[in-house]
């Protein structure tokens, strides 16, 4: 076995981003950083415009604050930027079914996945520009449905796909082979039950004559105002009758989002389930239920506790007022929820566990005090 000298081994490393960067451009994120353009920047190269068909605006940039009484630390932000956002029908361009990722040549889209920062933590994906691709002769425009994790794919995913079927009558949508049972479940609670004769099913790339993509947000914790008046107005009222808001005063009720039945559960949380039933909260396991129980159960409810995890992007179906206790573990805070929750006018409170990913009995403790 060759030791190099740390001279010769830096030399070494030099050597290869040398040859790298001559090869392949500037290094981002793994990739060459010339294979990430965003669209409308490079609609100024005649072999990029001559594929855009049309720009569609379907949101405006707009600042959005949100007054809130209790005084909140740094981590918990109440105020975010959102940018222009648009539908683009392109010509012959390719898209793949895993991550929604669509290229023109060896150019990367960056709309179609939101921003460099983000295709930075797509290790599992990066490859698929180097796929073969597959193509798709149909005429009608296409548009890709990828299985984001659960609170993407509600508050990301499918609002876009929504835009999508509205702006392209006729719009096939694409998803890969097997998908999560909440992807297929959900496009049939939003689109009804005879849209999935538009759906096509492909394990691999495809190439396509018209594929729209939607631009994605380059900071995905803070969801529009606009995506969550979406989903309520064409697929919430879909679920929940006219008439049902007297109800739910009448019948509110307490529940607690249960993580034990996840790969990410804290420990000790049979007895803070324990101790809130104690209380009259009901325990649910949302990957249990279907999209439309999930609307409705949430619909209900006047007290929503549950640790950080995607049950709480249901936080979107819940109705004012509404009591939120979001658990985070420690050396682990993402604002997501809590922006949601101000976005509908909740009354927002959040517990920090002492003890790792557990759920102490400092933080039972604070969780029923702000309950009660």
């Amino acid at each position: 076995m060759t030791v190099l000298s740390e001279s010769a081994a830096k030399r070494r490393k030099q050597l290869l981003r040398f040859i790298s960067t001559d090869l392949l451009g500037p290094i981002a994120g793994k990739m060459p950083k010339s294979c990430i353009e965003s669209l409308e920047k490079a609609s100024s190269y005649a072999d990029i415009n001559a594929h855009i068909l049309d720009i569609v605006p379907v949101a405006d940039a707009r600042i959005v604050r949100h007054e809130v009484a209790a005084k909140l630390p740094p981590f918990i932000r109440t105020e975010a930027v959102f940018g222009k956002r648009n539908l683009y029908l392109l010509r012959d361009a390719t898209v793949s079914p895993h991550s929604g990722m669509a290229w023109i040549g060896n150019r990367i889209i960056e709309e179609s996945v939101g921003s460099l920062r983000r295709i930075m933590g797509w290790g599992d994906v990066l490859h698929e520009p180097l796929l073969p691709a597959r193509k798709l002769l149909i005429p009608e425009p296409v548009v890709v449905c990828h299985p984001a994790t659960y609170f993407h794919w509600l508050l990301e995913v499918l609002p876009n796909i929504l835009l999508a079927v509205a702006t392209f009558p006729g719009v096939k949508i694409v998803l890969p082979d097997n998908p999560p049972r909440y992807v297929l479940d959900g496009l049939t609670t939003a689109l009804g039950p005879e849209a999935r004769r538009d759906f096509l099913f492909t394990s691999s790339p495809i190439r396509v004559e018209r594929l729209v993509v939607p631009q994605y947000h380059n900071q995905p914790e803070f969801t529009p105002p606009q995506v969550l008046e979406l989903l309520r107005s064409e697929v919430k009222a879909k679920v929940v009758p006219q008439g049902s808001a007297e109800q739910r005063r009448r019948h509110g009720t307490r529940i607690y989002i249960s993580r034990q039945k996840s790969r990410r559960r804290l420990a000790g949380e049979a007895e803070m389930e324990e101790r809130l039933r104690e209380i009259g909260f009901s325990v649910l396991h949302c990957e249990e239920l279907s999209f439309a129980e999930q609307i409705r159960a949430f619909h209900e409810a006047e007290v929503v506790v549950g640790s950080h995890g995607a049950g709480l992007s249901n936080l979107a179906w819940c109705e004012a007022p509404c009591r939120v206790v979001e658990i985070f573990p420690k050396n682990y805070i993402l604002d997501c929820f809590a922006w949601l929750s101000f976005s509908r006018g909740f009354d927002y409170r959040y517990v920090i566990c002492d003890t790792g990913h557990r759920i102490d009995q400092g933080a039972m403790d604070a969780v029923l005090a702000a309950v009660q």
